[in-house]
């Protein structure tokens, strides 16, 4: 049974994670009365943004999505590929997260079954052919951990769809090697879930959706965008909720893009966040393109804290565990790193940390990191 009412003029969703903390609900429900006063109390759902990394003192941002965008989003995705009824879907990525809610939209307006599970690798196959599901939606973690335990595809699955962030070149060819009929897609809360697919190099618009630039960063227009979001932040030591609607009919994204015409249809090439470009010694420095580098395991992180001198250098945190497993793995992954790149883009320093914080699609929450590090001691290279 789906946990959503997709009937119109139902009473506004609010999506929340059950492990959340209780200062975490509190905040998700004030921001729900905060908007509730401005807008309506009908016909919306109300989603935390997994983007939205919180710094301190800040909450997780809200997004209001109105019905008509969530059905809108739907029916789009199962019109492009062609989903009906006898198509069942399967969900393994959280109902509190905008992919979730996606898929749940998608079963509905093709009135096709749908099941809901936690994600256990190893039960997964088992899980698709008792239910017979053909439609999934992952996101690259999972992927990984497919690859990882080398799981052969059943037969009958039709299509995973991998969204949430992009997908390493190395693990894609993996999980084509497993026979995984893998579909990529861009998308965000803030569009109601994707709204392209293809490779981040050469991506098509979903039917009805443009796009624009401003500055080198992408902007879309579409029938399944937000309404507004809200988050409490501090101004001047007090905390604040913060109300951002769209400025006009166009939502303005911070992800750096190229925009060109191929015959008729209209790519769209992506080229990470605006926030990954740094500058080292006055260099250009892509994050996104060293994290490809680095790969997707799940006990190593890669990010830039600020320097004095280089205005940033570029720092490795991994999970303790991986030295308890080989003592000599976490050197020989720096070294294989650092011949790879440039000098000023090779790794200077090594943290090694308890657990790398993720959220609960498993993206890993740079700002709570760099608040751990603070208090970690590195060893330098």
């Amino acid at each position: 049974m789906s946990p959503f009412n997709f009937l119109e003029c139902a009473f506004n969703q609010l999506l929340v994670n059950p492990r959340a903390t209780p200062q975490e609900k509190e905040d998700l429900f004030d921001l729900k009365f905060e908007f509730e006063k401005h807008y309506e109390t009908k016909n919306y759902f109300l989603v935390p943004s997994s983007g939205s990394a919180k710094s301190e003192n800040e909450s997780v941002k809200l997004v209001a999505l109105h019905h008509d965008a969530i059905m809108n989003s739907a029916k789009r995705v199962n019109a492009h590929f062609n989903l009906n009824a006898s198509m069942t879907w399967g969900c393994v990525i959280p109902w509190f997260h905008v992919g979730g809610l996606g898929v749940h939209a998608r079963a509905f307006a093709s009135k096709s079954a749908v099941h809901q599970s936690a994600w256990d690798v190893n039960q997964f196959v088992s899980w698709i052919v008792a239910h017979q599901i053909q439609l999934v939606s992952l996101v690259p973690a999972q992927i990984y951990d497919l690859v990882q335990k080398k799981v052969e595809v059943p037969k009958i699955i039709k299509f995973i769809f991998v969204g949430g962030a992009r997908l390493n070149t190395d693990l894609k060819n993996k999980i084509k090697l497993l026979g995984w009929p893998i579909v990529e897609s861009y998308g965000m809360t803030e569009t109601a879930s994707m709204i392209a697919i293809g490779e981040p190099e050469n991506m098509r618009l979903l039917d009805d959706v443009q796009v624009g630039l401003t500055e080198g960063k992408l902007k879309i227009k579409c029938d399944s965008l937000m309404t507004c979001t809200l988050q409490k932040v501090n101004k001047n030591t007090n905390q604040k909720i913060e109300i951002r609607k769209l400025s006009n009919t166009w939502y303005q994204t911070e992800d750096l893009a190229e925009v060109s015409l191929q015959g008729q249809n209209v790519v769209l090439k992506l080229l990470g966040r605006s926030t990954d470009f740094i500058k080292i010694n006055a260099e250009g420095v892509s994050l996104d393109y060293l994290r490809q580098l680095l790969g997707l395991d799940s006990r190593l992180a890669l990010l830039a804290i600020p320097n004095e001198r280089s205005e940033y250098e570029i720092v490795l945190a991994h999970e303790i565990v991986l030295v308890h497993e080989n003592a000599n793995l976490v050197l020989n992954i720096v070294k294989s790193f650092n011949a790879q790149v440039r000098p000023f883009e090779k790794i200077q320093k090594v943290y090694s940390i308890d657990k790398i914080p993720r959220s609960d699609l498993q993206k890993i929450q740079y700002k709570k990191l760099e608040e751990i590090l603070k208090e970690v001691p590195y060893e330098k290279i």
